[in-house]
């Protein structure tokens, strides 16, 4: 303990860089990475790509400045607790070494033997809710006394949370500082840290190559292939008017496109849309976007991932119990192949939906980051939708559109689609529905359509030729109960 004391000491008082942090537990930095760590400025943002290691160094420095400095109290904030426990906290666990510190599951906070702290603050509270809850979090910020502040996903927050803090970066230490990660997103940072930078500030932007040390040939590559604007602002982390696009998210060709693929249903079951029956061979995959039930409604859909149809809709002002129950009954109406793979939302009322969804079903999408440095690291059961994740996802869904492959047939989702624009607001995480409109059902069919691989014509061919075999079988009877 004493060790990291001092090096804390002799770091702070280097004005040569001798002794700059370059490595961490035999892994070596890569030079963004390294520029971050040993900044000194008191408000630094670390802007950049998808991959470009940005978290790790992230982490990396939030465990040093508790190391360095004891009885430093730092306040680690997202959106909300949860964005923190599920999609912070797996890489920080990772990257923390074992033995060093012990996680506090109730309060949300992690302690150091040398009397540091870390607390997780869900910011949402702050920029969200009824007045009484804010004015709430708002005296539970004053009582903080903090040495430092991390805030992953800055683009999530609102300018006058960020102000609110710097008044609480006052804790009698050797060394206060509050330092940030975003992706290159049209909001208030881009005016502070890159076009007007206010004093003590510091930008440092990466690149996915900056960091192609720790990722796979095939992973870059892939990346490479998405469209040019993607490839410049994720790829690449260009900041810049440019990169920053307003408007429709969908290209007004492809709303069209999927205008003349919508039908009317063949029936409907128990408030279940059928636009297509269960046919032998296909696999199936089911989106949803749970709701509380209350102010907006749930969408579950269905997706042929074979032939790139939606094959069932349900939207509903439901509680969770019978959003469950929809779900459940319309992945089994699809299950003469193989069970369905659910992908829900986890954010909000997400949560409660998949501890019971769970209960009753077990093939549950599990996300795993692909670009991060170790297999396995991340898991999470569900999909957390941030700004990051929802790029990919809308551009997931573009591509399959690009490639004519995607055929919605359910035309609510398709005036969604007219109305999902991108959009600077926190709380939409980079793109949702304008003012007095619903984007639920068309999130629910963008994750029904994750992952799903367009055919290419020789696999149409071999696909057509089994179907016509197979449907000269009689069908099993399919169970279609909840029950």
């Amino acid at each position: 303990m004493l060790e990291y004391e001092q090096q804390g000491k002799r770091w702070l008082d280097d004005k040569s860089g001798k002794e700059d942090i370059v490595g961490w537990n035999e892994k070596k930095l890569n030079v963004k990475q390294i520029e971050f760590v040993n900044c000194k400025d008191r408000y630094v943002l670390h802007a950049g790509g998808f991959a470009s290691g940005k978290t790790f160094a992230f982490i990396m420095k939030m465990y040093l400045l508790a190391m360095w400095f004891p009885g430093n109290r730092i306040l680690l904030g997202r959106k909300t607790r949860q964005d923190i426990e599920r999609a912070t906290l797996p890489d920080i666990l990772d990257v923390f070494p074992e033995g060093t510190y012990e996680h506090k599951i109730g309060p949300g906070k992690i302690v150091f033997p040398n009397g540091s702290e870390i607390i997780f603050f869900g910011l949402d509270a702050l920029q969200a809710g009824a007045g009484q809850d804010i004015k709430k979090a708002e005296q539970a910020i004053k009582s903080l006394n903090l040495g430092a502040v991390f805030i992953d996903q800055l683009e999530e927050i609102e300018f006058r949370v960020f102000e609110a803090l710097t008044g609480r970066l006052r804790r009698n230490v050797p060394f206060q500082q509050m330092n940030f990660t975003c992706n290159p997103a049209n909001f208030w940072a881009y005016d502070y840290f890159k076009i007007n930078p206010r004093p003590n500030t510091k930008l440092i932007i990466s690149s996915m190559m900056d960091n192609k040390a720790n990722l796979s040939p095939q992973f870059i590559e892939d990346q490479l292939t998405r469209g040019s604007l993607y490839v410049k602002r994720y790829v690449y982390g260009e900041w810049s008017p440019d990169t920053m696009v307003q408007g429709g998210v969908f290209p007004e060709e492809y709303v069209k496109e999927q205008q003349f693929h919508t039908r009317t249903p063949i029936r409907e079951v128990n408030g279940i849309k059928i636009f297509e029956e269960s046919a032998p061979l296909c696999e199936y995959q089911i989106g949803v976007d749970p709701s509380q039930g209350v102010v907006d409604p749930c969408g579950i859909k269905c997706v042929n991932k074979d032939t790139g149809v939606l094959v069932a809709s349900f939207k509903g002002m439901v509680n969770t119990d019978a959003q469950v129950e929809k779900t459940v009954q319309m992945a089994l109406m699809y299950s003469y192949y193989k069970r369905p793979l659910i992908i829900p939302e986890v954010n909000g009322a997400g949560l409660a939906f998949v501890e019971k969804l769970k209960m009753v079903w077990d093939n549950i999408y599990i996300h795993n980051d692909p670009s991060k440095m170790k297999e396995g690291i991340g898991n999470k059961l569900g999909w957390t939708t941030t700004f990051a994740s929802k790029t990919r996802l809308i551009e997931n869904m573009k591509s399959i559109m690009n490639k004519h492959f995607a055929k919605i047939r359910d035309a609510e989702v398709i005036e969604e689609m007219k109305t999902f624009i991108y959009s600077d607001e926190a709380n939409q995480k980079g793109a949702g529905a304008q003012s007095g409109y619903h984007d639920d059902q068309l999130m629910a069919t963008m994750l029904a359509y994750w992952g799903v691989v367009p055919r290419s014509l020789k696999d149409e061919t071999s696909y057509v030729r089994r179907l016509l075999q197979a449907k000269s079988k009689p069908l099993p009877t399919q169970q279609t109960s909840y029950e």
